[in-house]
């Protein structure tokens, strides 16, 4: 009686085990490791960004960064700051990466940005017809670089943004946003803007710093 006690005992057991096993074979895994979780951050490319970017580098810098323009808009304040009665801000928002894909480059400040725009406020001074380029200095230095996440979208524009005198790292092979305001009067009425840097071979003159067309500020 007891052999068949026993016997029974591991029949039963061996139902068990061969049971489960069918069962959790064709159940979802939900382990930490393949079941990503809210928390965990996902990012974007740079080269996922549509529209053209420049390589600029700062002064006194060896390497240099690419810019990519990826949203603008009309706004009265920027990083915690109002702009002057009968201004706005143009803020510019930028994806940004390294000049070399396997090297990451420090201190990132962006502050030589410029803005160039057809004026219709200040007409040129040379007779000719139609505007002149006029150029916008950033009113600010370039917010704090931020990891972009994924589904972001356009969120950066209620980020917390807050100034950054020290620059920012960006790290090899990262994407990290940003953006730099200019001050532009409210009368401005121009619709072609292009954004443009300084680089080893042109530091200081702006006529010659490459640029890439941005959209007109978003007024809504």
């Amino acid at each position: 009686m007891l052999t068949a006690l026993a016997v029974g005992s591991l029949v039963l057991v061996a139902g068990c085990s061969g049971g489960g096993g069918d069962a959790k074979s064709g159940a979802p895994s939900t382990s930490a490791t393949s079941a990503p979780t809210a928390s965990q951050p996902r990012y974007t490319k740079f080269a996922d960004f549509p529209g053209k970017d420049f390589v600029t580098t700062e002064p006194g810098m060896q390497l240099g960064v690419r810019v990519k323009p990826v949203d603008t808009r009309w706004t009265p304040e920027l990083v915690g700051k109002s702009a002057d009665p009968g201004k706005h801000y143009v803020s510019v928002y930028v994806a940004v990466t390294g000049e070399l894909a396997d090297r990451g480059v420090e201190n990132v400040k962006l502050s030589y940005l410029r803005l160039k725009f057809k004026s219709t406020e200040r007409p040129c001074d040379f007779g000719e017809s139609g505007y002149c380029f006029t150029e916008a200095y950033p009113s600010s230095a370039l917010a704090d670089l931020e990891d972009v996440q994924e589904d972001a979208g356009s969120k950066w524009r209620n980020y917390s943004w807050s100034e950054s005198f020290l620059g920012d790292n960006v790290e090899r092979g990262a994407t990290k946003i940003g953006v730099v305001g200019f001050s532009l009067p409210d009368t401005e009425k121009a619709t072609s803007f292009e954004l443009c840097g300084p680089t080893k071979q042109a530091e200081v003159d702006t006529d010659k710093f490459p640029c890439v067309p941005i959209k007109a500020p978003d007024r809504t």
